[in-house]
């Protein structure tokens, strides 16, 4: 079961990644030019999906040669080798959903913030996560990233706690 705060959480990693605003989040690939059709596993491990060429300056950003790809999927843009091992140690099924929905929840803990999302301390918990995901405020990697009032505020529309205000 997904608590309240764990919900409105995942909607703001789902708005933070800009995934939200698809029709099915679940099924979004980076570079929204392929949608996923076959949500057996990740469309980089069916073979549905190769992945998107990253800008140049992407792939120096995070430490990568001329040419990168990525292979970020679904709501919370999980890349294949990530997904790959969460879904071989949480035993998920599929790339449905819910798997989704534990696999991102499995990264939050990962981080260190799965408490702080519980008790609301939201600023925490986005400072912990921002090295998982790109559009976090603090992650390095030189994507375009959202203002935290905005996440505030998707958050606490989602029906999310916060333990204190955010700064912009």
């Amino acid at each position: 079961m997904i608590l309240a705060n764990q919900r409105a959480f995942l909607a703001l990693i789902g708005f933070a990644e800009g995934t939200d605003r698809e029709a099915d989040p679940y099924r979004v690939c980076y570079g929204y030019r392929h949608t996923v059709a076959d949500l057996r596993d990740h469309p980089a491990i069916t073979g549905e999906w190769r992945g998107e060429k990253l800008p140049d300056h992407l792939c120096r950003n995070v430490g990568l040669s001329h040419g990168c790809v990525s292979t970020a999927a679904g709501r919370y843009q999980m890349i294949r080798p990530t997904w790959a091992g969460i879904k071989k140690r949480l035993r998920l099924p599929d790339f449905e959903a819910a798997s989704q929905d534990r696999a991102a929840l499995y990264l939050i803990d990962n981080c260190g913030a799965l408490e702080d999302v519980h008790a609301g301390r939201i600023e925490t918990a986005i400072a912990k996560c921002s090295r998982e995901w790109a559009s976090l405020p603090g992650n390095k990697a030189g994507q375009p990233q959202r203002r935290r009032d905005d996440l505030a505020r998707v958050f606490a529309a989602a029906g999310g706690a916060d333990a204190g205000l955010m700064k912009s």
